[in-house]
């Protein structure tokens, strides 16, 4: 019989067939270079904007996108792509075709991806998001349709869920929006430390993101911090946003868990700093 492992590299191997996803080392990259916060909050008007949770409760709210014109329909297909095409094949080759998994959907918002995944017979299905208003128009909305699936109220970086209980994270652009906050790495450290903490041994982190162009330096350094243990593998660019598969290794003793995390919290509060540092700077040779 298989060890799990073994049945693990050659899932991973499927999966790599299925879509060309390029298996990847971690811990060999260089650490992203600094964002500056004027781009993440779409320049300096002082409205509310993607960095701000009440931003979102408005937005679902009443539709008001305040300072973006952004052309999301987020009672539509949403952020980055639809589930139809390649989500939705990468979804079947990591479940192999298992409906009865356990899928977690953070940060699911109001588009069509709960229900299109529900619809494709996944049926224990949980869908989260930090805004109440759109968890609880979505329930309301299901009730019906997908009568099996679980709505809640949840933050990434703190959720509501017990250790090794989910089989697959979906999500779609939520570590994008994670990236853009006041204190991104320390904030997108947390919540992939919550990510692997739900997911059960062999379980997988099905990240699809815009990379900001550049998978290599803006997603695979958060990915690769020294708390997490994921094979991963990769997409090409598959038309403004890429699909990472995370699949979670064996994990270390508590101890050296702590360890571990400790490291990536200091690393990531030190990027953080830096990137402060840097706009001041940036902001004093503006004003000089």
């Amino acid at each position: 019989m298989p060890t799990t492992s073994a049945m693990s590299q050659r899932r991973r191997l499927t999966i790599g067939l299925w879509l060309g996803l390029v298996l990847v080392s971690p811990r060999t990259f260089t650490a992203p270079g600094r964002i500056s916060r004027q781009a993440k909050a779409g320049g300096t008007d002082p409205m509310l904007s993607y960095q701000d949770e009440e931003y979102w409760e408005r937005r679902y709210s009443t539709g008001d996108k305040g300072v973006h014109s952004d052309i999301i329909d987020d009672r539509g297909v949403g952020w980055l792509c639809s589930y139809a095409g390649p989500v939705q094949e990468t979804l079947n080759a990591i479940t192999g075709g298992d409906r009865s998994k356990v899928l977690l959907n953070i940060g699911c918002g109001m588009d069509q991806l709960s229900p299109d995944i529900y619809k494709d017979g996944y049926t224990n299905l949980l869908s989260s998001d930090i805004s109440r208003h759109a968890i609880a128009e979505m329930a309301k909305q299901t009730a019906e349709e997908m009568p099996l699936a679980k709505w809640f109220v949840d933050d990434v970086t703190r959720m509501n869920l017990p250790d090794e209980s989910v089989d697959v994270v979906v999500d779609k652009g939520t570590l994008d929006a994670v990236l853009i906050q006041s204190e991104p790495f320390l904030l997108a450290a947390r919540m992939l430390k919550e990510v692997q903490r739900v997911l059960k041994e062999g379980g997988i982190y099905f990240l699809i993101t815009h990379g900001r162009g550049d998978p290599d330096t803006w997603r695979l350094p958060v990915l690769t911090l020294p708390h997490l243990s994921f094979n991963i593998a990769k997409t090409p660019d598959m038309g403004g946003y890429f699909i990472f598969v995370c699949t979670k290794l064996p994990q270390p003793d508590a101890a050296a868990a702590a360890a571990q995390w400790d490291e990536a919290e200091a690393w990531a509060k030190k990027r953080d700093e830096e990137d402060r540092e840097a706009e001041y700077a940036a902001v004093d040779e503006i004003g000089q």
